[in-house]
């Protein structure tokens, strides 16, 4: 898996170009990793590793533990204005 400064520049810039949803779901499945891609770093959920995996509006989101922990703090964080100010 990508480092976590890695995957918070891939999960901000995703989340920017809406390719990841900025809204929790309502149910998270756990379980093991069967070699899906990680819609946040798109690295491989190994079959040794947990994935957690849900539906957001029809498209299902697969992703590691720590990737699915900085998609949830980066999506609450208020998205700074044009110009870096907050």
């Amino acid at each position: 898996m990508a480092s976590d400064t890695r995957v918070r520049a891939i999960v901000r810039l995703k989340l920017e170009s809406q390719l990841l949803p900025r809204t929790a779901a309502g149910r998270v499945w756990a379980g093991p990793g069967n070699n899906e891609v990680c819609s946040a770093c798109d690295d491989p959920v190994r079959k040794t590793q947990t994935v957690y995996e849900w539906d957001a509006d029809g498209v299902k989101v697969t992703m590691h533990v720590r990737c699915y922990e900085i998609w949830n703090t980066v999506r609450q964080r208020r998205p700074l204005r044009r110009g870096g100010r907050s």
